[in-house]
């Protein structure tokens, strides 16, 4: 050791050899002058590298200590196993802190973000301008523009009006992220003509979904078809991608060279580059390796800082972030273009969701993520063992936890075959598009668990279905529309809009994307979705304002049971309701209102709570709860105490604004994909592939029966389970009876036509279908026979893999020869192109076009079947048309 054990002689070795570098870089390698001046930018790079390790390290305590009283005081939620998968993904299971997870707090930070630029865009007159159905790139550029000029970059004002104000909603956000992660450890600095933070497409900055191809035309071995279309494709993309970078994206890099880049790059790197020792290609191909291989996509809390990494002795100069720096806006906008996964507005929305993550992920795991997981989980695997419990000991080593984890850090979005992944999201966007045209009506049954929901959190029945069909028809007048939208209601449904914009660089993929969002759009779902939420919102700052003047033993107990498993005591509920005794502020939008005094012109039970009330609360009551005196109690240390207030309350309410429209959550999407669910495997896409539309039954298993059975809201489980099953039931048969009537047919009756009773077989099926298993009803009503699929296990594992036994069916008939089975080749081909149309079972537009287009072509290639399909629909179905289609037809 040196310097009195300061600097390690490895230190030494670095520092000296960094000011030896930077002062041959200046052109004077030794000169005295330039020695110096370089010796003092060591230095201080030295000083902020050693502040961010102990920075760091304090970060790390403070999320283990917090990950041990979260764990600790979970009394209820099952055994260690159990509580260690709470914390990451939640837990139904009554008790302190089990819902409130890592994913929890993260989708209540995301909501807040993207509320407040929907608010702002608003306000601004500008929402529909970003949330237009195509992307308006004039207007995108001038933001970027604008974006970069504010943020010190070299552009030129636009003079765009519009664009400045994006720009500086967009910027704010940026900066309110930024902040959120730096609180909680991280050490983001600003950057000159910092934009967003670019996403790119891995299939175009890997070649394109027909590389290979590409390679062979130009001559590649057979054997080497695969290597070379990689390495043509990382040339093509560092020929067109340097010309484009700022000299600021290779500060820092002397040195890299092959020996850095994953392992798993070091076998094509040779023949990619144009000088293996050339520490620029080094960089840009690991870069573009990483890229290709989804690894940028994955956050890491601290390891997400993306410019800057603390330093680690010799390794420092190969830590670097991968980061691009753009010359201008334009330069970015024309890399984007080529090679950018979607356009500025989107991956705006993107970045501030992936900071909420990341945000929580810093404070609940701390610098580095992964391992934490690992040594929380080593140490709740030892406890367990200790005190004998193999079952939560079982719990804790199953591969599932892993699989959770990696939901949370995207690393279960990484495809092992990217062109496999391609194909797979191809195929269920194809589903999407030809098979969900009645998913609006399908969504009846969404109010009986808006329903549910509210009676889960201290509500009734009553006040539920007031909700969701008060949201649906717009009823809330403006004070209850401003308390949703306090209650960060509106940031999801707006960044799904961006999202599902058309933009023509994404190509059909963009295309698709867009197709979906107007699907949903059309047939009235996404308006459904979005009244119900707000609908739900209105009541739940209307069930806590009207109990703000209640104690806590005082409180609903559903109420009480809702905040305790978000990790909210009686002490934090009481400094809740006293930020709503602040009085209004002049020129501050407010809903705040006096408990004890009567407002005039309140109507009576009109009060609302929403997170405006933790702003009111006194610095002093919030250093008072958290126990800070003296020189430990800061203005600082107060505002850090509101946010951990704030958070519970953000993921509390987010959490039930997900369970009023059941919205599946990472815990239902592994549980669905298992383990073999890793897109780009044979085995992970037919998983996705098999189990498409059933995220929403699982959901509604997990979060609706499991807890009903259990019991919550001093409800006994036997009148829970009644009201969950009648209610769905009831609003699954009016939903298949509205399908009927959008196909054209008249409402089934409760007997056949020998007048014999089929209450049995419409209640089953009426009861899949409320449950979110409308296809399987639709199997057991006999309405999935009328274009030619049958009950059979490829229909139980979902339409996609339905239509692949439709084709071998349609293959064996063409093979056998026999005259009987061609003949009824016209017709199957037929009812296929009919099922693989998209838009084409739209419940608007469904009946016309069977009665428009396809009896007629039906019959025209096989005469006389619109009459027999007539007759097996009337006998199987046990109704008739409104209109008979063989009539029609003839």
């Amino acid at each position: 050791m040196a310097a009195d054990g300061a600097l390690s002689n490895e230190d030494i070795d670095f520092i000296l050899d960094g000011v030896m570098r930077r002062a041959q870089r200046k052109g004077k390698p030794f000169h005295r002058e330039a020695i110096a001046e370089a010796a003092a930018e060591m230095t201080r790079e030295e000083v902020i590298g050693r502040a961010l390790e102990r920075r760091m390290r304090v970060a790390q305590q403070k999320a283990a200590a917090l990950f041990d009283e979260q764990i600790g005081g979970m009394g209820g939620v099952g055994d260690l196993g159990d509580r260690f998968r709470a914390y990451w993904v939640g837990s139904e299971q009554q008790g302190k802190g089990g819902s409130f997870s890592v994913e929890a707090e993260a989708r209540g930070l995301q909501s807040a973000l993207l509320t407040q630029v929907a608010r702002d865009l608003r306000e601004a007159g500008l929402f529909g301008r970003v949330t237009g159905f195509r992307q308006d790139k004039a207007l995108e550029l001038d933001v970027a523009r604008e974006m970069s000029r504010m943020n010190g970059g070299p552009d030129a004002p636009t003079g765009n009006a519009e664009a400045m104000r994006i720009a500086e909603i967009f910027n704010a956000a940026n900066e309110r992220a930024r902040l959120l992660q730096n609180d909680q450890g991280a050490w983001i600095g600003k950057l000159d003509g910092w934009i967003v933070r670019q996403a790119h497409d891995p299939a175009r900055v890997s070649g394109g979904f027909w590389r290979e191809a590409a390679a062979m035309r130009s001559g590649a071995r057979p054997g080497d078809v695969s290597l070379s279309a990689s390495r043509r494709a990382f040339r093509a993309w560092r020929d067109e991608t340097l010309p484009l970078l700022d000299e600021r994206t290779f500060d820092g890099i002397d040195g890299r060279t092959a020996e850095a880049l994953d392992p798993e790059a070091r076998a094509e790197f040779n023949g990619a580059v144009d000088d293996v020792n050339d520490p620029r290609e080094a960089f840009l191909y690991d870069i573009w390796w990483s890229i290709t291989h989804g690894k940028l996509d994955q956050l890491g809390g601290a390891d997400d800082l993306a410019d800057y990494r603390p330093p680690a002795s010799l390794a420092r100069s190969v830590s670097k972030g991968r980061t691009l720096h753009f010359k201008n806006a334009d330069a970015w906008m024309t890399y984007n273009d080529a090679f950018g996964g979607g356009s500025l507005f989107s991956m705006q929305m993107a970045g501030l969701s992936r900071a909420a993550m990341n945000t929580a992920l810093l404070r609940r795991a701390g610098p580095s993520p992964e391992a934490m997981f690992q040594a929380k989980r080593a140490q709740l695997l030892a406890q367990a063992r200790a005190m004998g419990d193999t079952k939560a000991a079982s719990k804790l080593n199953a591969a599932m936890r892993e699989r959770e984890f990696a939901e949370l850090t995207g690393g279960n979005s990484r495809p092992e075959n990217l062109r496999l992944a391609q194909v797979g999201r191809a195929v269920r966007i194809w589903q999407v598009l030809t098979k969900l045209g009645g998913v609006a009506l399908s969504s009846m049954s969404d109010t009986a668990l808006t329903s549910q929901t509210m009676k889960r959190a201290g509500g009734s029945f009553l006040e539920g279905y007031g909700a969701a069909f008060g949201g649906l028809a717009r009823l809330g007048d403006a004070e209850a529309k401003q308390a949703a939208d306090l209650l960060d209601v509106s940031g999801r449904a707006m960044a799904s809009a961006i999202a599902g914009r058309f933009v023509e660089s994404d190509g059909i993929g963009g295309l698709a994307g867009a197709m979906t969002r107007l699907l949903y759009k059309v047939q009235g779902f996404t308006f459904m979705q979005d009244g119900i939420r707000e609908g739900f919102a209105q009541a739940a700052s209307r069930l806590l304002g009207q109990q703000a003047d209640r104690a806590w033993d005082a409180l609903e107990i559903g109420t009480r049971e809702t905040m305790e498993r978000y990790g909210i005591s009686a002490a934090e509920w009481d400094l809740a309701r006293r930020g709503l005794t602040h009085p209004h502020q002049d020129g501050v939008r407010s809903l705040r209102r006096a408990v004890v005094e009567d407002i005039p012109g309140d109507e009576p039970g009109r009060l609302y709570w929403t997170f405006e009330a933790l702003d009111g609360i006194d610095d002093k009551d919030l250093l008072r709860w958290k126990g800070l005196t003296g020189k430990e109690a800061t203005a600082d240390a107060a505002r850090r105490a509101r946010y951990d207030l704030k958070v519970k309350f953000q993921a509390m309410v987010n959490g039930m604004l997900d369970d009023a429209l059941t919205e599946p959550r990472a815990r239902e999407r592994v549980q669905l994909t298992g383990l073999t669910g890793q897109p780009g495997t044979v085995w992970g896409e037919f998983a996705r592939t098999a189990t498409q539309f059933l995220s929403f039954s699982q959901a509604i298993v997990g979060r609706h029966v499991v807890p009903a059975l259990r019991g919550y809201a001093g409800q006994h489980p036997a009148s829970l389970m009644a009201h969950l099953i009648l209610s769905t039931t009831l609003l699954g048969y009016m939903q298949m009876q509205a399908k009927m009537i959008a196909a054209g047919k008249q409402p089934r009756g409760f007997t056949d036509e020998n007048g014999e009773f089929q209450g049995g077989e419409i209640f089953i099926a009426s009861l899949l279908a409320g449950g979110g298993l409308g296809i399987y009803g639709d199997l057991l009503f006999g309405e999935a026979n009328r274009s030619g699929l049958g009950f059979t296990v490829g229909a139980m594992m979902g339409p996609a893999v339905s239509e692949v036994e439709r084709a071998m069916t349609i293959t064996r008939k063409l093979a056998s020869g026999d005259p009987e089975q061609l003949d009824d080749l016209p017709g199957d081909l037929t009812r296929a192109a009919k099922a693989n149309t998209p838009f084409g079972n739209l419940w608007l537009t469904r009946a016309g076009l069977d009665y428009l287009l396809w009896l007629n072509l039906q019959e025209a290639v096989s005469p006389g079947s619109v009459e027999r399909y007539e007759r097996n629909v009337e006998r199987e179905q046990n109704t008739q048309f409104l209109i008979s289609p063989g009539e029609w037809v003839n």
